[in-house]
């Protein structure tokens, strides 16, 4: 690899104590930074130009776009704590993989997005960046725009770009602050994301909404449980389900509220809805509202089937839900209203 060096120093050494570099890219490298910053596993992070036809350009001279440089940032981890698969997965999540040159506001090819393997781990590194892409283009069904190909330079920026989110907590960044705050926890469910179906993925990340009666459990009405199909959360009971005729599950109450957390949605014009999501993954689960049976405390959790899994009563003591059982045991499964 032909590194570039600006002054003053590069960084850690990548093989110093063990540890490996990761070279990527999605869009402004403030806010890739900063939230890289944030996953266990990475000792040092320093943002910089790479894929330059310039040697040691400037951030002006990227900006002309006539450098080619893409704005990346470049990652020294522990391999132990956290894998190259995680924190590529990771990018791929943080990012738009399939917006073209672009990442939120910022548009020119220096915020293309990119994974870069390093010549003398070609063999390592490239089967785990092809292999994510093409996961995630069997998964949707579209054709990720993000370079996958050898780092040939990588200059570090300025010094007043390194850090910029830590010296500056209020500057620009296309990159959600919620995205960065939970970095640490998106680390521990990202395997468990990338490994649902569109549908659930759409409804728990995105917060899409499944068809209306065409969905697994609205007509479900087993005795068991309905836990986050990320984690594994017990979420529901069967018995404090019941038939609302809204066409998805609908739920009087969860397992304990503390599960759970009410935010405002104000997406649909005129209609001010409480959307509810997980306290420990975060995925959106459905809604809540106050119409529910008056004998139930008056709550109907409107809930997506594509965010939850249903285990059967007869089946959760295998699965490791048996201090459950009396809770699902404790009334009358399958209740309608």
């Amino acid at each position: 690899m032909v590194t570039g060096t600006r002054t003053g120093s590069v960084g850690q050494a990548p093989h110093a104590t063990g540890n490996q570099t990761l070279t990527l890219a999605g869009g402004c490298f403030w806010g890739v930074e900063r939230f890289f910053q944030e996953v266990d596993g990475v000792t040092d992070t320093r943002v910089g130009y790479a894929q330059s036809k310039v040697e040691n350009p400037s951030y002006e001279e990227v900006c002309t776009g006539e450098t080619d440089a893409v704005e990346a940032v470049r990652i020294t981890y522990d391999p132990v704590r956290v894998t190259l698969r995680t924190l590529t997965l990771l990018l791929l999540d943080l990012i738009d993989p399939f917006s073209l040159n672009r990442q939120g506001n910022d548009r020119g090819r220096q915020y293309r997005s990119g994974l870069y393997w390093e010549p003398d781990r070609r063999e390592r590194e490239e089967p785990v960046f092809r292999r994510a892409i093409q996961e995630l283009e069997k998964r949707t069904g579209r054709h990720p725009v993000v370079q996958v190909e050898e780092l040939i330079n990588f200059y570090p920026a300025e010094e007043s770009h390194q850090d910029y989110l830590l010296k500056h907590p209020d500057g620009y960044c296309h990159i959600p602050m919620e995205a960065i705050a939970n970095a640490s926890k998106r680390q521990g469910y990202i395997e468990r994301v990338w490994a649902l179906d569109q549908e659930s993925y759409e409804v728990t990340q995105h917060a899409a909404t499944e068809r209306p009666f065409d969905n697994k459990y609205d007509a479900e009405f087993r005795p068991g449980i309905y836990v986050d199909v990320v984690s594994g959360q017990p979420l529901f009971s069967s018995v404090d389900k019941y038939d609302s005729g809204c066409g998805w599950p609908a739920f009087s109450k969860p397992i304990d509220p503390d599960l759970l957390v009410d935010r405002k949605d104000f997406k649909l014009l005129g209609r001010p809805r409480i959307e509810v999501r997980t306290a420990q993954t975060g995925i959106h689960l459905g809604h809540v509202f106050d119409d529910g049976p008056a004998d139930r405390g008056g709550r109907r959790y409107c809930m997506n089937s594509a965010a939850l899994r249903f285990v059967p009563r007869e089946e959760m003591e295998a699965r490791g839900y048996g201090d459950y059982l009396p809770l699902v045991d404790g009334g009358e499964g399958g209740q309608t209203a």
